[in-house]
């Protein structure tokens, strides 16, 4: 875990709001396979550091880790891919309510990992969650 300065410290202990029934997924969208070092990654751990001290569930993932598809469709192994490991990956997405993407910057742009991401969520914009709202209702990103 990674260690706060003094005033993050400060700030997160004179916090008088309750956070304990938000969770929160990290996607790091870095080029960079588990285990090599990612800034990206020292950056979301300074951040789930402050939500996990203010009572925030968090769980971060390395999405170039999985297998997910290239597409806009829910699934693709429904439009012709043998793997997609996207499906499993929202599942964790529709449970979270903050979604924060981190990405580095190549040439002015986030990553082709994070688009890909990108794209992928855009794929499960129209589905319906159990009220009948759509699946990023009251969410935030």
């Amino acid at each position: 875990m990674v260690e706060l300065n003094e005033y993050q410290r400060e700030l997160c202990t004179q916090s008088t709001w309750d956070f304990s029934d938000l969770k929160a997924l990290f996607i790091n969208c870095t080029l960079k396979k588990s285990p090599e070092l990612s800034h990206t990654q020292g950056l979301i751990d300074i951040s789930t550091a402050i939500m996990d001290l203010n009572g925030v569930t968090t769980e971060t993932i390395r999405a170039v880790d999985f297998d997910i598809a290239p597409g806009v469709w829910p699934d693709m192994t429904e439009h012709g891919f043998e793997i997609d490991a996207w499906p499993a990956l929202f599942e964790k997405v529709a449970a979270a309510d903050i979604l924060v993407l981190g990405s580095s910057i190549w040439l002015g742009e986030k990553t082709s990992v994070c688009t890909k991401v990108i794209e992928r969520l855009y794929g499960n914009s129209g589905q319906l969650n159990e009220h009948g709202q759509y699946a990023y209702y009251g969410k935030v990103g």
